[in-house]
């Protein structure tokens, strides 16, 4: 039985996800399983994954019967997760070699039910670019409105004392809305401060409009009725003066 099972959506994704899945594989924590969902891409992602790791006893690869988006495709590789601790990996991010063995000592000692790490951004060609994220001790809901900062790429999550989890359908922010139910409920999440995940920045990547992104997040924002109407405004004020620091930070 696994320890960690490790969920990737790929969407054509053939020219990163090579780096994706070999910075899996070069852990140096070992007792992972890979669940690979492709959501149904034109560029042949599936058939090169099947042919190149398909007979890897530790990696599973599937397909949606239909384009469905992130959401619907992280759902679908949590139903084949066999293992408590969940990990979520996008196709063109990639783990330093530390990475698992780091959130898993750290959620043993600690009983943790969310941890999450700093990363740093890099370019299309994998080149480092400005940009990062050091993150907190502890992210609550508050905290977690004004700054955004559990990178999906970074996240473990313990489903024995989560309970199982559900992406939203919704194109985009299905991992902000993920976050905001969770927090919401009363959980925190634990930050390592240490940059363990690079973060890939794609021209024309489905995230890459801000306007529209802000729009979805502050629609995201409104709906959290658990706190007041101006705590969620100056929560979304922080949340959008903090993402352009997170792209000078150096």
């Amino acid at each position: 039985m696994p320890e960690v099972s490790i969920v990737l959506p790929v969407y054509n994704a053939k020219s990163f996800v090579d780096e994706t899945i070999e910075s899996v594989i070069n852990q140096t924590y070992t007792n992972w399983e890979l669940i690979v969902v492709d959501d149904c891409s034109s560029d042949g992602t599936f058939q090169y994954l099947q042919r190149k790791y398909g007979s890897l006893p530790n990696i599973k690869i599937f397909t949606n019967q239909t384009n469905s988006g992130a959401g619907v495709t992280r759902n679908r590789g949590l139903k084949e997760a066999l293992a408590e601790k969940i990990a979520f990996l996008d196709a063109d991010d990639i783990w330093l070699p530390t990475k698992l063995s780091i959130q898993i000592a750290h959620m043993t000692m600690n009983n943790s039910a969310i941890i999450h790490t700093s990363y740093a951004f890099i370019d299309e060609a994998g080149n480092r670019i400005a940009g990062k994220m050091n993150v907190s001790p502890i992210v609550d809901l508050g905290s977690y409105m004004r700054n955004t900062e559990i990178g999906m790429s970074t996240s473990l999550i313990n489903r024995r004392l989560v309970g199982n989890i559900q992406f939203n359908s919704m194109r985009t922010r299905q991992d902000t809305k993920l976050w905001l139910t969770l927090l919401e409920r009363g959980f925190f999440s634990e930050g390592i401060d240490e940059i363990l995940v690079y973060y890939r920045i794609r021209n024309g990547q489905i995230s890459g409009n801000k306007f529209k992104i802000a729009w979805r997040t502050f629609k995201l924002y409104w709906s959290v009725d658990s706190i007041s109407w101006y705590n969620r405004l100056i929560n979304f004020m922080y949340y959008a003066f903090n993402g352009v620091l997170k792209r000078l930070n150096k």
